[in-house]
């Protein structure tokens, strides 16, 4: 097979990134408000759980027919966790930085209550991509999930923390793109969590309130 043909594994994965990097620029464009993160993330897993099963259609049709879907409860459960996290950040910057080492114990609580948020944040919005349910049912959901699949949560973690890094290694341009390819890998990880759940009936894509 020709290497530059259309169909190729080299073509389909070169369009496979730019779909990623794309996505990843109108997840930071519909982030700018702040307080509309939530919605903006939801629509970003909706269009990766789909690019991960090769259904992502046209892209910007997708992502701003889920943000818009997505709206009300991206504010009800986004505000809060981004709320929480800036708390989180906040006490461990002021007990890690400035505190000294008398306060390893309040540093070690507070790195772990922010990292924990972190990833219940990716379970809140993926399920909120994935599935029909109230705003507290997606928390309680994502909440079990966390702990639950513990090995999973920690690959995911460790997706973030390395975007994060790179985010603030090469002085934030990288959030304009990274997001992309960030939602993507975690996507992976979500459908094959999703789809297993799925498979042993423990729930369906139209959940109950």
């Amino acid at each position: 097979m020709n290497l530059f043909s259309l169909n190729s594994p080299f073509a389909r994965g070169i369009n496979k990134l730019v779909m990623m990097l794309y996505a990843g620029v109108l997840w930071f464009v519909c982030s700018l408000p702040i307080v509309t993160w939530g919605a903006a993330a939801a629509a970003l897993y909706e269009v990766m759980l789909k690019a991960v099963k090769n259904q992502e259609g046209y892209i910007a049709a997708g992502f701003f027919k889920a943000f818009r879907a997505n709206l009300r409860q991206g504010l009800q459960l986004g505000i809060p966790l981004l709320l929480a996290q800036a708390v989180f950040g906040f006490n461990l910057f002021y007990y890690g930085v400035l505190g000294g080492r008398e306060f390893r114990v309040q540093t070690v609580v507070f790195a772990l209550l922010s990292l924990l948020t972190l990833t219940l944040s990716s379970y809140v919005f993926a399920i909120v991509a994935k599935f029909e349910n109230s705003a507290s049912g997606h928390f309680r959901m994502a909440c079990v999930l966390l702990f639950r699949c513990g090995g999973w949560s920690a690959a995911i973690l460790m997706i973030q923390v390395l975007t994060v890094f790179l985010i603030w290694f090469f002085v934030y341009l990288p959030v304009l793109f990274i997001m992309g390819i960030s939602g993507y890998l975690q996507a992976v990880i979500f459908d094959h969590v999703f789809q297993g759940l799925i498979d042993r009936g423990d729930i369906t894509e139209e959940a109950e309130s």
